[in-house]
């Protein structure tokens, strides 16, 4: 009589479409059927009789028991499991191979301390974690120097052929990421910014941890033309060769503002050939003073030299530059406290590091945990591994978020698609990322200005 009040009561539940919670384990043993070629089990039910349960508790068996099927029915299939398959080139059942570049700047004297534990600690992190949809991240490493265009070529050939990555994440000066991208058609994120005919000539194929280039050189003249820098101004422009291409969107900018350009000068020194650089710059200077020029506005790396040859000349000539990298002066020697400097950035890694906050500490913390090594957040000189360390973590942190937006089925398509829709999302060392539709560049965060604070040799904010 239980047994068929139970099936009578499972019926009612099942045709009411309620899901009724599971039996205890001494009924799911007496009252689960048999299989149909096991003996029947009459005599073990009968060996403990149970006693008559009144007529209006038929419906209570129902509430503790798993629905049964009608005679004849079959039992609704469960969902069918993701299964993951190798997909694309790259990505495996288990694992998405990626190219990592590792970038060696000893050329210039610096010591970034070491680059694959700093990329191998937010791996570990990220596999620790489960991975991208249940697939494992398999680095492919390769080591160049950022200004040496052959051995940027020769490890993306690497990569490319030898390694099979699935994407190239690292960081890329000029249009290097370009062999990626256009001659192997393959993804790629930079974690520097990329210059608007690099991203229209990879075709969708490339994504960047910075700001738009153009974005942030109106950023920037705006920023200075608040502080009283470009209306009314006579300006002199530094550009390094890699930039050229941006001298004519600079110069609309400064006109459309109210300044004048009286130069733009473009750097031709060899890469890594400091004493040419500086003969360079020292003659610009001259120049400059001899035009009647009230600021050098110098973008990218090329406010280093700006301010080097201000400081050498013992010129009052302002430099306006967003280059905001403690080593690009501290390692060359320069003091940027010896200038009238206008520097403009996002808050510094430093900043977010003494708030504790857009995920730099966490970062750090990552890092020093897993490899033993330590990140020197302080004025110290060497090593300058505090901002590798954070490009590490952006890089990879770009690549999951889109990865993890394309779904199980992880391909070239997939992924390009996810980053259209992507939104906002959270990137360590910002306050503000998002990818959408036409949109390849992650950081949101505006300008602000930055001062150097000669105590602990570094750029803090105003604010």
């Amino acid at each position: 009589m239980a047994l068929m009040a139970a099936a009578c009561g499972g019926d009612d539940d099942a045709e009411s479409g309620i899901d009724a919670p599971q039996a205890t384990t001494a009924e799911a043993e007496l009252e689960a059927p048999a299989p149909q070629d096991a003996e029947p089990v009459e005599a073990d039910t009968e060996a403990e009789p149970q006693a008559a349960e009144p007529e209006d508790a038929e419906s209570e068996p129902a509430e503790s028991e798993p629905a049964e099927p009608e005679d004849g029915q079959p039992e609704e299939p469960e969902p069918e499991p993701v299964v993951l398959t190798a997909s694309f080139r790259g990505v495996s059942e288990t694992e998405i191979k990626i190219g990592i570049g590792l970038v060696d700047v000893s050329v210039f004297g610096i010591d970034a301390g070491d680059p694959e534990a700093q990329w191998q600690a937010v791996f570990d992190r990220v596999n620790d974690a489960g991975g991208v949809n249940g697939r494992l991240l398999a680095p492919v490493y390769a080591i160049y120097s950022p200004v040496d265009d052959a051995a940027i070529e020769a490890a993306c050939v690497r990569l490319a052929e030898d390694g099979e990555v699935f994407a190239f994440v690292g960081f890329v000066l000029g249009d290097g990421v370009l062999c990626y991208t256009e001659l192997y058609g393959m993804l790629a994120v930079n974690t520097w910014e990329t210059a608007p005919d690099v991203i229209e000539r990879s075709g969708g194929l490339l994504f960047t941890t910075q700001g738009a280039v153009i974005g942030r050189i109106a950023s920037l003249i705006n920023a200075a033309d608040a502080d009283g820098q470009i209306d009314g101004q006579k300006i002199q422009i530094h550009v390094t060769a890699d930039d050229e291409s941006l001298l004519e969107p600079m110069q609309e900018l400064i006109e459309a503002a109210g300044g004048t350009v009286t130069r733009a000068m473009v750097g031709t020194a060899p890469p890594g050939d400091l004493p040419a650089a500086e003969a360079e710059t020292n003659i610009w200077i001259e120049r400059a003073e001899a035009d009647g020029v009230d600021a050098i506005l110098a973008f990218n790396t090329a406010g280093f030299g700006a301010v080097g040859g201000v400081e050498r000349a013992g010129s009052d000539l302002a430099v306006i530059t967003d280059s905001i990298s403690r080593a690009g002066y501290t390692d060359l020697g320069y003091d940027p406290s010896q200038v009238d400097l206008y520097a403009y950035g996002v808050p510094t890694i430093h900043d977010h590091y003494n708030a504790g906050t857009a995920g730099v500490p966490e970062c750090v913390e990552n890092y020093e945990t897993r490899s033993g090594n330590v990140v020197n957040v302080g004025s110290d000189p060497s090593p300058t591994n505090f901002p590798a360390t954070i490009r590490a973590c952006r890089g990879i942190e770009l690549f999951v978020a889109i990865a993890t937006a394309a779904g199980p089925v992880l391909t070239q398509d997939s992924f390009i698609e996810a980053a259209r829709t992507l939104g906002s999302f959270d990137l360590t060392g910002t306050t503000s990322a998002s990818l959408g539709e036409g949109k390849y560049n992650a950081d949101n965060a505006p300008l602000v200005r930055l001062f150097w604070d000669s105590e602990i040799a570094d750029f803090v904010s105003g604010n």
